[in-house]
């Protein structure tokens, strides 16, 4: 109704339904005192009447506030409807029986047809409109009262007719002004977006060609030329993430899902960022984390990293001596729940009390015009604000200029239970040997690690690059079991597996190997005849699965199940863990524990990655949506199978998308790329290089 969304409708219902009862329970009270104790000697033939009808109201007022708290009783717009006309009808009887002071209450009519007006929109409010009219209309020609005075009667009906009508214009007016601030804010958020993108285009440039001239330069002054315009590049680079920040909270587009995440090494990363920066200016930065917090949590940690980054970055930036502390405490551990309070604090120059109020808005810096001795843009705090606000918390400012500031906000976190150290890791499956074998996938990446699991069981494995090769393998010689990538870009895995099927009468069980984990993949293999779908990342277990299935009693008589234990996983150094899976490690791990093989393993999904996300990047930059969806699941099927789970998770939104959201946006679709490829090419480098050796080459 009125173009209202059922959640905001329901809102309104329930706002309206408690204003009603604020408002016409106390009034409905008093009538009773008053019937009770004044109407006995003065109108006694009208008591029961009175009662009655505040009864009825009394008991409508009830019946609106249970059913706006149980919608699925009965639909808001239902209630609208309800309201809308019982509001007037009920109003109506109170004037009746008001007598000469009923010129008092006349007044909210127009007050319960603005208040539908509003809150629901113009239909609403002319169908309680109408509704007052024909109330109002037949008590002005029963009361005695307004019978007296029918001019009087008369100008009321006008200002019922003529206010709502005007009021419903500048409803109008308010709609389209709304509509066009909300496309100008759009409109300004993505040229933000665009613009910042394009600029760090260029800057990517200048940052290379800069790095190259401080090494070859045979001169220290050239060298130290470069490293200045290395400097401000960084800089600039700073403040053009920050406007790209702001265009993706204003757009809504920082929507990933709630992860769990360690609170140390979220405010770790933030430390290792700014120690270079707070050595130099000889500051202490500090992390005060209370012991307590030992559960890992459930949130989205780069918001919390760009919120506590953007307040300490600040801090570290206005303050000149002293410290900078980062405070982590927890305020109350509930069943499953932490509620903590993380602060940031300074010794810095303040903030005057009257500026405090305004340094959350967008651009706003504390001092201007020529003089000013700070850079920025003035987007830190907004940023940190709206990521503060999407953890349903607020940011909070302490400060006294000259003596240093304190941010500081409270949020609910849902714990995650602790894992031990060491614990037994699942039990796999007895391994079926000595079978025959052909795998197929184009990336070499997946197929290189199929056939090491493969192998490592006895079998005896061919492998095609590709769906040509897949089919050539196929017709020429025979096999126990098929495992075919689902997307090959030359032939896709079901072409190749209906073709099998089409020239051969012995086909032997043939399972997909997909990144595609919907249900709909899923069933429309599963109907073309595959034995099973194996959903990437794939491992032991799961392959052991799909074979032993096809044998149980060989199953049966092989080798007993493996258990392995648990190894510790490399810590990773300097970067966000959360863009990779340490159980896709144990996954690498399990087909080879050497130094050289895992090394070997994550440098060509690195190369892949890269190789991959170049791909892409084109396929969105022209809006070639089989191209996207076809690139995204083989970035989904590398970066799953070496564990960048943040990678996987946006290549499983591309593999979605529709043309109609490539189209809009695909700016944010190419930064969101960018950065979480980046990102997760620095953790897989991190770790890679606890497995580096003497002599190996770092491919990057």
């Amino acid at each position: 109704m009125d173009k209202l969304d059922h959640m905001e409708m329901q809102r309104n219902v329930r706002a309206q339904a408690a204003l009603r009862a604020r408002f016409g329970l106390p009034v409905s009270l008093v009538m009773l005192v008053a019937t009770f104790f004044w109407a006995p000697t003065h109108h006694a033939s009208t008591s029961p009447v009175v009662v009655g009808i505040v009864s009825s109201y009394i008991l409508y007022i009830v019946a609106a506030l249970y059913f706006s708290s149980k919608p699925r009783s009965l639909s808001a717009r239902d209630q609208v409807l309800i309201t809308a006309i019982v509001d007037p009808l009920m109003l109506s009887g109170w004037l009746f029986l008001a007598g000469e002071s009923s010129t008092l209450l006349v007044g909210f009519y127009l007050f319960t047809i603005l208040g539908f007006g509003f809150r629901i929109g113009p239909m609403a409010m002319h169908l309680c409109q109408v509704t007052s009219l024909v109330g109002f209309s037949l008590v002005a020609l029963v009361s005695p009262v307004w019978g007296e005075h029918p001019f009087f009667a008369l100008s009321h009906i006008v200002l019922l007719v003529v206010v709502p009508l005007y009021a419903a214009s500048l409803m109008r007016r308010l709609q389209m002004a709304k509509a066009l601030a909300e496309r100008e804010s759009q409109a300004k958020s993505q040229l933000l977006a665009n613009v910042s993108h394009e600029l760090r285009t260029p800057l990517t440039g200048i940052v290379s060609s800069a790095q190259l001239i401080e090494v070859e330069a045979g001169d220290s002054a050239i060298a130290d030329r470069a490293r200045a315009i290395l400097a401000m590049a960084t800089s600039l680079d700073g403040e053009i993430k920050q406007l790209l920040d702001l265009s993706k909270v204003e757009a809504g587009a920082s929507d990933a899902d709630a992860i769990p995440f360690d609170l140390r090494l979220a405010t770790g990363h933030v430390m290792r960022a700014l120690a270079p920066i707070a050595s130099v200016k000889k500051l202490r930065l500090e992390l005060d984390l209370d012991p307590a917090l030992r559960s890992p949590v459930m949130g989205r940690p780069q918001d919390l990293i760009s919120v506590l980054m953007n307040l300490a970055g600040n801090a570290v930036k206005f303050t000149h001596e002293g410290a900078v502390t980062i405070r982590v405490r927890l305020l109350e551990e509930r069943a499953g729940s932490y509620r903590i309070r993380f602060g940031v604090q300074d010794t810095g120059i303040g903030i005057p009390a009257d500026l405090q109020s305004r340094i959350f808005e967008p651009f706003f810096q504390v001092e201007s015009g020529p003089s000013r001795r700070y850079s920025g843009t003035g987007l830190g705090t907004t940023i940190a604000m709206e990521h503060v606000k999407r953890m349903g918390s607020t940011l909070h400012v302490e400060s006294t200029e000259g003596q240093g500031s304190l941010f500081w906000f409270e949020v609910d976190l849902r714990t995650v239970g602790a894992q031990p150290e060491t614990q037994a890791a699942p039990e796999l499956p007895a391994a079926v040997v000595a079978r025959r074998i052909l795998i197929a996938d184009d990336n070499a990446l997946n197929l290189d690690l199929m056939k090491e699991m493969l192998l490592k069981d006895g079998h005896e494995v061919v492998a095609a690059t590709s769906g040509e090769q897949a089919l050539v393998a196929l017709g020429s010689d025979h096999f126990d079991v098929v495992f075919l990538d689902f997307n090959m870009e030359d032939i896709d895995g079901l072409t190749v597996f209906q073709t099998y099927r089409f020239g051969r009468v012995d086909t032997a069980p043939t399972f997909f190997v997909t990144a595609d984990a919907t249900a709909g993949t899923a069933g429309k293999l599963h109907a073309a005849g595959a034995a099973g779908v194996i959903h990437k990342p794939v491992t032991f277990g799961k392959l052991r699965d799909a074979i032993s299935g096809l044998w149980p009693s060989a199953a049966a008589a092989g080798a007993a199940p493996v258990r392995e234990p648990r190894r510790a996983v490399s810590q990773i150094k300097a970067v966000p863990v959360e863009y990779l899976d340490p159980e896709a490690l144990e996954n690498l791990r399990e087909i080879r524990d050497t130094p050289e093989f895992l090394f070997k393993m994550i440098s060509e999904g690195m190369a892949d990655i890269e190789t991959i996300a170049g791909d892409l990047m084109g396929a969105i930059r022209s809006e070639d949506l089989p191209g996207v969806h076809r690139h995204a699941h083989a970035m989904r099927g590398v970066a799953l199978n070496i564990g960048a789970v943040r990678l996987a998770a946006l290549a499983d939104r591309l593999m979605s998308v529709t043309s109609d959201a490539l189209a809009r946006q695909p700016a944010r679709w190419m930064d969101d790329l960018g950065e979480t490829t980046s990102r997760s090419l620095e953790a897989l480098d991190a770790l890679r290089q606890t497995f580096g050796l003497p002599g190996m080459v770092n491919s990057r």
